[in-house]
């Protein structure tokens, strides 16, 4: 019933002439502020959907209606995970509008809208010691096409659901260009039954001449059975017989954002460093009682990380072998979870059974200027399964 209400609503409330997006998202955005400011009244999106629709719509001149609908918007989203800077870069004109929805696999999945630059989020990550200061964030909505809500991030049902989402580059392999090989990460928020994912990665801007997807399957990594990848013309497409969730889209980025220099430059260095011809420098050697993340790390070996750190054993697995490389997924809990993978042939290029000397690291930062350090490592065994384990350091180590 309320499905059918909801495509009466949009037909007898579309407008001949629409206000832009980014114009409607300040408007909604202002409202919002309005509310909050006035008396501690309450605001749910679970009204009805014909009362939200009789309650705000808002006439811009003649002609012209604009009516606040279903979703939150990639302002509002930013705002649900408390990142006003990227909030604001949402209510920019750089901002990116879609709002286009698919179904499949039983889900109905909206790419709401997306943004890319420097320094838009007050969340900036670093990356083996370098600021990670220049994103594309994208934000897309996810709901059972029965009308089913989605479980709460905190409820146990939420571990048993799992979607792959990425940005892709057209004419660049997805199994080796996406989220997960190109600085990537999201957060999850669910709002009356529907889930907000907020990802981000590298910002691929620079590609935009050759186009850009955004695609969300079924699963933590991704799968190559959802779509179909023409290797001679460089195009994605959904697989129409698979059996899960492939909504494929294609991003609006400005043609002119385009920099083919520093897109190649860009592949050149995820090159080096994915087959490990990356320089290093030569290891610090300092008094190992007061090391920095990056001093640190130099210092590891396999054969002496032992020395330096422990093994996190709950996180100890057989990784799941797949078009060459290694993945694994843990979670801690209150300390993080994570999805990686290896390409086996960058791990271990000699083929020897042992662990591999590439590590990747990731740490948090508290109050006190200490680091929260955890070490990937990767093993190869003799009967050629590749175990993985997070080690954490024996000693307190500052930023």
């Amino acid at each position: 019933m309320r499905n059918r209400m909801d495509e009466l609503l949009r037909a007898a409330l579309a407008p001949t002439e629409v206000p832009s997006d980014q114009l409607n998202d300040r408007i909604l955005h202002k409202a919002k502020e309005n509310r909050q400011m006035s008396e501690k009244r309450s605001y749910r999106r679970s009204i009805p959907a014909a009362v939200i629709a009789a309650a705000c719509i808002l006439v811009l001149g003649s002609g012209t209606v604009l009516a606040a609908y279903h979703y939150l918007s990639p302002a509002e989203v930013a705002a649900e995970g408390e990142d006003s800077a990227l909030e604001k870069a949402f209510l920019s004109d750089g901002a990116i509008y879609v709002n286009e929805t698919q179904e499949s696999g039983g889900y109905k999945v909206t790419l709401l809208g997306s943004v890319a630059g420097r320094n838009i989020s007050d969340f900036i990550g670093e990356e083996n010691g370098v600021p990670e200061d220049d994103r594309m964030y994208t934000v897309v909505a996810i709901e059972r096409a029965d009308g089913s809500p989605m479980p709460e991030t905190s409820s146990d049902a939420y571990g048993d659901m799992a979607f792959y989402a990425s940005h892709y580059i057209r004419g660049l392999d997805p199994n080796r260009y996406s989220i997960m090989s190109m600085g990537g990460g999201y957060s999850d928020h669910v709002r009356d039954g529907i889930l907000y994912r907020l990802l981000e990665m590298d910002n691929l801007e620079m590609f935009a001449d050759r186009g850009i997807y955004v695609g969300v399957c079924t699963g933590t990594f991704y799968d190559a059975e959802a779509y179909h990848y023409a290797e001679s013309t460089g195009e994605m497409s959904r697989n129409e017989n698979y059996g899960g969730v492939n909504a494929l889209f294609q991003l609006p980025v400005d043609k002119s954002k385009a920099d083919p220099e520093a897109a190649a430059k860009y592949l050149e260095e995820f090159e080096r460093m994915m087959d490990g011809s990356a320089e290093s420098e030569e290891p610090i050697k300092k008094d190992d009682t007061d090391l920095a993340v990056e001093d640190f790390m130099q210092l590891l070996t396999p054969e002496n990380i032992d020395e330096y750190a422990e093994p996190i054993e709950s996180t100890r697995q057989t990784c799941r072998i797949e078009d060459g490389m290694a993945f694994a997924s843990y979670d801690l809990g209150d300390d993080g979870a994570g999805e990686v993978f290896g390409w086996i042939e960058t791990l271990f290029p000699d083929g020897e059974p042992g662990m591999s000397e590439s590590f990747s690291y990731s740490y948090s930062v508290g109050g006190d200027g200490r680091a929260d350090l955890q070490i990937e490592t990767y093993t190869l065994n003799e009967d050629g399964s590749v175990t993985f384990v997070l080690y954490g350091p024996k000693q307190e180590i500052r930023k």
